[in-house]
């Protein structure tokens, strides 16, 4: 089940028009309220048509006004309605205060992370992930260590991979995979330029395209086939690739855990096998 009010909010913020603002600011502070209701009334109650509210549904993610219903009551079941955490200045705080604020931006992450999530497009991924024979991974900077960490899990499983640290490489590597392999993207903003022509020559290849980026939009999601997102919470100048590093992080675990699950009668002799290969060479 897709999630709702992250999706929503964030709608709000961004992209959201005069005509569609009164019905977002009634779905999310009339949570409950707007469950209760068909579409008729709350096109009435928002002073819009029930057209509105339709394409609000659909421009995230929803086929309509029932889905979204089913999304919002499971968020209200799940949890209280997430706020979205701000990045603090912490010049002048003491040592206590950084670390507490540290965390509760990473226990954010993970939170809205999950309220992200698209069971049903996770599924196709492992789907995809199964039946491909390499899988194609691409990222730089902090995102290229997040593609590090899977390709690490997935090798250990004796699942093929490609991934180069230096930038010229990937471009390379991009340039050369096959009609209906996979590529998996790790880019926080979407925007990276030398990403955007990565994504343009495996798409001209013919590839498939999962993208690992934050959710909204970006020239990544445009030219992907599938996503995976993780929220918007870092400031537009970071200094440093926090709550951003840690939610990729925990949508690479997910993937493999995930991925593990369908295969898992085939891999368990492979992380056997791994696992006593390591602590024979932590012994030596």
């Amino acid at each position: 089940m897709k999630k709702a009010l992250y999706r929503l909010e964030t709608y709000y913020k961004q992209k959201a028009t005069a005509s569609e603002r009164d019905v977002l600011v009634y779905l999310l502070n009339q949570t409950r309220e707007a469950t209760a209701i068909d579409i008729h009334t709350l096109a009435k109650k928002c002073y819009c048509s029930p057209a509105t509210i339709v394409r609000i549904c659909k421009k995230n993610g929803f086929k309509g006004f029932k889905e979204l219903k089913l999304a919002l009551l499971n968020d209200l079941d799940f949890s209280r309605e997430l706020e979205q955490a701000n990045i603090q200045n912490s010049s002048g705080q003491n040592l206590q205060t950084i670390i507490i604020n540290a965390l509760n931006e990473n226990i954010h992450a993970i939170q809205n992370t999950f309220s992200l999530l698209d069971f049903q497009e996770l599924n196709t991924i492992v789907d995809l992930l199964s039946a491909c024979r390499y899988v194609y991974l691409f990222g730089i900077g902090a995102s290229f260590l997040v593609a590090r960490d899977l390709q690490q899990k997935l090798e250990r499983i004796n699942k093929k991979t490609i991934l180069y640290e230096d930038i010229h490489l990937q471009l390379v590597s991009s340039t050369n995979i096959e009609q209906g392999e996979v590529a998996i993207i790790f880019s926080y903003s979407g925007l990276t330029k030398e990403i955007i022509e990565m994504a343009r020559n495996i798409k001209q290849r013919g590839g498939i395209i999962i993208a690992v980026t934050k959710y909204g939009s970006s020239k990544l999601i445009s030219l992907s086939d599938y996503n995976l997102y993780v929220p918007q919470i870092e400031a537009p100048l970071r200094i440093s690739a926090g709550s951003s590093r840690i939610s990729q992080l925990s949508v690479v675990d997910i993937l493999y855990q995930a991925y593990l699950a369908s295969v898992h009668s085939q891999s368990m002799d492979k992380i056997i096998a791994t696992n006593k290969l390591l602590e024979k060479k932590e012994e030596e």
